[in-house]
């Protein structure tokens, strides 16, 4: 396993940056509802699910693995982008 996360290719970069926010996600949603609090209601706590992805984009660039970085960089994109509209969606934050 830790052979596969040496390699740099674009799959170890999905596996890592999907595995670690899903990991996180699952954690806090695991947390909310042993505490009895519905998950919607604090949906912007999920916002911290994106800081895990971040350090493993740290840690491959000073590695100097560019592929796994750039897929990285591409996934917190296309994954944060869509996590604001649902935000602006749910009135959970707003523009003034």
């Amino acid at each position: 396993m830790k052979h596969f996360f040496q390699q740099d290719t674009v799959t170890v970069g999905l596996v890592a940056g999907l595995g670690s926010i899903a990991l996180l996600a699952l954690l806090l949603t695991a947390g909310l509802l042993i505490a009895g609090e519905a998950p919607m209601v604090h949906l912007t706590w999920y916002a911290g699910c994106f800081v895990a992805p971040l350090l493993v984009m740290r840690y491959y660039i000073k590695q100097q693995k560019a592929t796994v970085a750039k897929t990285l960089m591409t996934l917190l994109f296309f994954t944060f982008i869509p996590f604001m509209f649902v935000l602006f969606r749910t009135h959970s934050i707003t523009l003034k």
